[in-house]
């Protein structure tokens, strides 16, 4: 398909990526943002959607459009793609699915969960 409807390339457009088999919203923002540069990308992967809704960023929904939606809202697009990158380093370190470590957690202090379990 990358031959026949691309030219052998990776297209840069969502709804190009969107068209290949297998890529869905989250690859074709990791796509845009990592390879393409493109501001305004949001990867929400398990762990962003995860900790933007512990830290009230989102609203705790589970639907990654929604969270896209929501983060897309409030990031600015020049730092979207880097945030969510961080966000999945910051749940695999300190802000797991398990238990969050807000003892050791840098955000805390801007952090809705945090603060409820202070």
């Amino acid at each position: 398909m990358l031959l026949r409807d691309f030219g052998g390339k990776v297209p840069r457009e969502m709804d190009d990526l969107l068209k290949l088999p297998g890529v869905g919203r989250k690859t074709a923002n990791l796509v845009r943002g990592d390879i393409f540069a493109e501001p305004g990308c949001v990867v929400a992967d398990t762990h962003c959607i995860r900790i933007t809704g512990r830290m009230g960023l989102t609203d705790g929904t589970k639907d990654a459009g929604k969270v896209e939606a929501q983060l897309r809202a409030v990031l600015p697009p020049e730092e979207s793609n880097n945030f969510c990158h961080r966000m999945v380093l910051h749940g695999r370190a300190v802000c797991t699915a398990r238990k969050a470590h807000c003892d050791k957690c840098p955000v805390a202090p801007w952090c809705d969960y945090a603060q409820k379990q202070a």
